[in-house]
């Protein structure tokens, strides 16, 4: 299975950051152990470079956080979440099996309620596929691919169909990547860059 970061290369490639302050760091042995699972390496490294934020206020990419607290929006099993099941499809499929809520890690988030998850197959990160649970279809779809990957094609609009509720980000030039920190800084002056467009 090759290394999902080079895929964070050619992300980095595409992404233009809104401002200096970017990634963020991540206790990953403490985070492991609290989610019970190793994280994909493109994502881990996605975090380090980017961190939690923004993809021109659309999508939003979190991190995970070690807390009992259902509403703290971050890293989570479908299952864990406020608005968990049956809202969201019970199951997805993929290749000859069903997998549940309690198998779907979502790491982020689109401005049309669309839903970004890992269906966690086993031990291994780089096995995992990434779902999305279309608000507009009302259904999960399974891409045979990891995070960066995944957000490299949309933005590259390198999928048959648009695989989010909006379109507007396929073939982006130069798409920018916002930390929260740094909207929360720009807030404090009045300045919300994603109302601006």
């Amino acid at each position: 299975m090759p290394d999902r970061r080079n895929h964070t290369d050619a992300l980095s490639s595409l992404l233009v950051p809104y401002g200096d302050d970017l990634g963020d760091e991540v206790d990953w042995a403490e985070a492991e152990a609290a989610y019970g699972v190793e994280f994909p390496s493109d994502y881990k490294e996605f975090v380090r470079r980017f961190g939690h934020g923004t993809v021109e206020g659309k999508i939003c990419v979190m991190l995970p956080v070690a807390t009992a607290e259902p509403a703290t929006r971050r890293v989570a099993y479908l299952s864990d979440l406020v608005r968990a099941p049956p809202t969201y499809g019970r199951e997805v499929r993929f290749g000859s099996h069903a997998y549940g809520s309690d198998h779907m890690l979502v790491w982020g988030e689109t401005d049309s309620a669309d839903v970004l998850a890992w269906v966690v197959l086993g031990p291994d990160p780089a096995t995992w596929p990434v779902a999305v649970w279309v608000r507009g279809d009302a259904a999960w779809v399974v891409h045979p691919c990891g995070m960066a990957e995944f957000l490299g094609k949309l933005l590259r609009g390198e999928f048959p169909e648009c695989p989010i509720s909006d379109t507007s980000l396929v073939g982006i030039p130069s798409p920018r990547f916002l930390h929260d920190r740094e909207e929360e800084r720009l807030a404090e002056h009045g300045v919300h860059p994603w109302d601006e467009d």
